[in-house]
């Protein structure tokens, strides 16, 4: 979710308090329209999938941050060839993918674990799940923001019988956050929120050295995460660089999952082989240093394709690219 910031450094001594109060006041309506949605979400499923295209047109129309983060996206994925008519289509269509997503949220926080899995389709390449579990060395799991994080998280609760780590950040909406906690203990997975600062990352290696299984989102660095820019869709973006450390420490494999949202509201699990990460010389490390390591090369290769084939389920409607952030500036 988006953050909003509770106030503002006034740039001049005149009109710093006006612009003060006028931050905490579209933090206060943000709040209350968060908490409207979810609870309808939750309680009025059908009233708000009802909405889905008037919100998702008034949002697109209304909001210059939207069509600027949307279309930067969409242009990176058409290629310089687009039309601009082809990439406000698509801007719009990862819109409603986006609304879909908290759609489920909101569904999800009064779900059982059985409810959730039940939505799964399908799961293709569940063979590379069992290669990757039989090495014992506890497993990184390393998603990106496309279809239902929850319903794929239901389906490796339930092929997995060791302790699961979800990698997190606190959501600055209290209501929000005690919702999905709760979701989370009835799905029985642990939480690990990057908000608590190195020490999670002790416990996280430890729970890989006790081969069990952390997740996290790879597609965007969170604030308290270090990440490292790769070549993407023609420029560049920054990666976490926390899952090939974890990697290097442990020995863990990390093992690429997608989950992608099907025409009748399922979902399919995508399974890709696990990236095996062995160490490198000091020019090319995941710390930084001279070039990224070989290993999340190669993630932000299978991820550069799942965006390709699913460019409407990259739920990305800021710039995600570095190039297209500076612009935006």
């Amino acid at each position: 979710m988006t953050e909003i910031p509770g106030s503002l450094t006034a740039a001049t001594p005149f009109g710093g308090q006006d612009r003060a109060w006028a931050a905490k006041a579209r933090a206060a309506a943000a709040a209350f329209w968060v908490r409207a949605f979810f609870m309808a979400a939750e309680h009025a499923p059908g009233a708000v999938m009802a909405a889905r295209g008037a919100l998702c047109r008034g949002a697109f129309r209304c909001s210059n941050s939207l069509r600027r983060g949307t279309r930067a996206n969409s242009r990176r994925v058409l290629g310089p060839g687009a039309s601009a008519r082809q990439v406000d289509a698509l801007a719009r269509q990862i819109l409603s993918s986006f609304y879909l997503a908290c759609c489920d949220i909101g569904r999800s926080f009064s779900a059982s674990r059985e409810q959730l899995f039940a939505r799964v389709e399908a799961i293709e390449g569940d063979e590379h799940y069992q290669a990757a579990r039989a090495a014992g060395k506890g497993l990184i799991v390393v998603t990106a923001h496309m279809g239902s994080f929850e319903v794929g998280m239901a389906a490796l609760r339930d092929r997995e019988r060791a302790k699961i780590h979800v990698v997190f950040r606190r959501d600055p909406f209290e209501r929000f956050e005690r919702l999905r906690s709760g979701l989370r203990r009835r799905l029985g997975v642990e939480e690990a929120p990057v908000d608590d600062g190195w020490t999670v990352w002790m416990r996280l290696r430890d729970a890989l050295l006790a081969d069990e299984v952390i997740v996290l989102q790879g597609d965007r660095v969170m604030h308290g995460q270090k990440g490292e820019p790769v070549p993407f869709l023609g420029g560049t973006i920054r990666l976490p660089a926390g899952p090939v450390k974890m990697a290097l420490a442990t020995g863990a494999p990390i093992l690429p999952i997608f989950s992608v949202r099907t025409r009748d509201g399922k979902v399919r699990l995508f399974v890709e082989p696990a990236i095996r990460v062995e160490p490198v010389d000091a020019g090319a490390s995941a710390t930084g240093t001279a070039r990224p390591h070989p290993a999340l090369l190669e993630w932000a290769a299978v991820l550069e394709r799942y965006v390709r084939a699913y460019p409407d389920q990259w739920l990305m409607i800021q710039p995600a690219l570095c190039e297209d952030v500076e612009a935006s500036r």
